[in-house]
């Protein structure tokens, strides 16, 4: 698992990443992060500040960020991770550019509990002991759209192509292969990529390893597709459901279980699913994440596991070493809050025994009410209003985030709610302005 570094491992990091942007004549480097609703920030610094930042003495003003927001939060530090050191695919001879991932401290250097990528280190360690060896991979998808003169961007698509379809002129086929080459080129692995669903759909996946480098990933990914995208006159969305009547966009996260811990399976399934409502305010995060989550395309609906259904939402293929997929997250949240909350459930599940029940055979979609009763199979939140109450209720995914970002998150996703709810949308014009 990827853990913080040691003290002598940091400066031989340091070294190495003052030596590479040394070789790669780097003039600009941008230490980025994310706020607690997953959206990317960074500071730009000059490369002749590089050492002064991987000594931690680069500050921001955290009084402007989301979930940062408390009087005594305003000077916080920038910790910059040396292994996520990467030059971007697109610096030129005349400005070479470089980015560093960072963790965020408090101004005396001591780990900030607001800072999401923290709060995954922490869910790493504490779930050691009941998830040793464990394993991420992720499955991304999203739309590729034409980049249109509009103030909220454009649906639009000329792609007509459905799974794993290839076109010559296939624009989104190019820009997909541009986007994994630039991933590549900054050292995140890939394992595949493919058309999606959709038409202008596309999905890249990343291999197993440990679960920050993965929440790592998922965060490159989305500035590096964005910006590959727009430069071949596209645009790039990680929207759950950007098109009422396409497929949606997920995350299903794919977790690989050692040898020591393949007994425990079926406790881990189990606690995946007993925490499933309170997961999806974290894992489904936008009030657009719901439009996702219904009987249609394969997503999940209910909490049910299966050995071969594609829309249920935990499903656990014949096969060794056993792999969970979870299937209803979306990549619009927090990579690194998402995947702490995961392991909180999967570790709960060891240390309670809780057992899932026996595995769906056939569709979820045919489950009839009665036979949901008699099994017990619940229903995930259909509103982030609803499944915010649901992770008011789970101590368990609450003690995950830890009580900063609980109530931060909170704040910040009821007020984008009720920003919903007042909201007059285009459907309520067609069905109401002229019949009444």
């Amino acid at each position: 698992m990827h853990l913080p570094l040691s003290d002598s491992r940091r400066a031989a990091g340091k070294r190495e990443v003052l030596r590479l942007a040394k070789d790669g004549n780097v003039r600009f480097v941008r230490l980025s992060f994310v706020d607690v609703l997953g959206v990317a920030k960074n500071v730009s610094i000059s490369a002749t500040e590089l050492e002064a930042a991987l000594d931690g003495k680069v500050t921001f003003d955290g009084g402007s960020i989301d979930g940062f927001v408390r009087g005594e939060e305003l000077d916080m530090v920038l910790r910059p991770d040396p292994s996520t050191f990467a030059l971007y695919p697109w610096s030129t001879p005349d400005l070479p550019e470089a980015r560093l991932l960072c963790d965020i401290a408090m101004p005396d250097g001591s780990p900030f509990e607001g800072c999401p990528r923290t709060t995954l280190k922490r869910a790493i360690e504490e779930a050691k002991g009941s998830l040793e060896g464990i394993a991420v991979a992720l499955e991304v998808e999203f739309y590729l759209f034409e980049a249109l003169d509009s103030e909220y961007g454009s649906t639009k698509t000329s792609d007509v192509g459905s799974y794993f379809d290839s076109s010559a002129n296939d624009r989104g086929e190019d820009a997909r292969s541009a986007i994994v080459a630039a991933l590549q080129t900054m050292g995140v692995a890939v394992a595949s990529s493919h058309h999606e669903h959709g038409p202008g759909q596309h999905e890249i996946d990343f291999p197993h390893g440990d679960p920050l480098a993965a929440a790592d990933a998922l965060l490159t990914l989305r500035s590096i597709a964005k910006h590959v995208a727009a430069a071949r006159g596209l645009e790039a969305t990680f929207m759950p459901k950007p098109i009422e009547d396409r497929a949606g966009s997920g995350l299903h996260v794919n977790f690989r279980v050692s040898a020591e811990q393949q007994p425990e399976t079926l406790y881990m399934i189990g606690g995946l699913l007993a925490h499933a409502p309170a997961l999806t305010a974290v894992c489904n995060s936008t009030v657009n994440s719901y439009k996702r989550l219904v009987n249609a395309w394969d997503a999940p609906i209910y909490t049910v596991w299966s050995e071969r259904s594609a829309n249920a939402l935990v499903r656990v293929p014949r096969e060794q070493p056993p792999q969970l997929e979870m299937r209803s997250p979306d990549a619009a949240g927090n990579p690194y809050l998402s995947l702490a909350v995961l392991l909180g459930a999967l570790a709960d599940g060891v240390a309670q025994h809780l057992l899932p029940g026996d595995p769906l055979v056939g569709s979820t979609y045919d489950l009839a009410e009665r036979e949901r009763h008699e099994r017990g199979i619940g229903t995930l939140p259909k509103s982030l209003r609803q499944a915010i109450t649901e992770l008011d209720n789970d101590p368990v995914i609450r003690a995950a985030l830890g009580d900063h970002i609980y109530h931060a998150f909170r704040d910040a996703k009821l007020a984008e709610y009720e920003r919903y709810r007042r909201a007059v949308h285009a459907w309520e014009h067609r069905a109401y302005l002229r019949l009444y």
